[in-house]
């Protein structure tokens, strides 16, 4: 409709004061339905984002929360000093749980484990229950205190009454 037409609507309402009533209260209730739309709008995009957030945040801490060390190849020469020609195992700073897969023919039963200086001053000592499944001998271990700084270190592990084994590692 233009606005020539319009007019004579427009000069009506203006005038009637039933008109301009219902005028208002339907100009209210579109309000009202306008501001809950966007506030519902707002919500969604609130709690997708927020999932999303969550779930991303969740799979990274899953990620790097856990360490694999994998000792399957590796044999179990003992004592505190490491081979100067074994490549070190690598494990990320922020690690609070080792998984440690270690070397066929280790037995079921409980480890000590140990991160030492390569000077050989140990500087976190934990204790791990390794369970045999599908053949690999698996050391779980919760780590209570954070890794130290980033750099060369000696992982070592020992059956209780054993001596220790040593393997070259690099906390990243």
């Amino acid at each position: 409709m233009p606005l020539s037409e319009a007019q004579t609507y427009l000069d009506h309402l203006t005038a009637c004061s039933p008109c301009y009533r219902d005028f208002l209260e339907l100009q209210a209730k579109y309000r009202k339905r306008r501001a809950r739309m966007i506030f519902a709008l707002a919500a969604s995009v609130l709690i997708v984002v927020g999932l999303a957030s969550w779930a991303v945040l969740r799979q990274h801490n899953q990620q790097i929360a856990r360490a694999v060390v994998d000792l399957r190849d590796r044999s179990m020469a003992r004592g505190t000093e490491t081979r100067p020609t074994e490549v070190p195992l690598e494990i990320q700073r922020n690690a609070a749980h080792l998984e440690i897969y270690l070397p066929l023919g280790s037995s079921e039963g409980f480890y000590d484990v140990r991160i030492a200086s390569t000077r050989g001053e140990p500087l976190l000592t934990e204790t791990g229950k390794a369970k045999i499944d599908q053949g690999v001998t698996r050391l779980h271990v919760d780590l209570r205190t954070p890794l130290p700084r980033p750099g060369s270190y000696v992982l070592q592990l020992r059956k209780p009454t054993a001596e220790w084994v040593s393997f070259p590692l690099l906390i990243r």
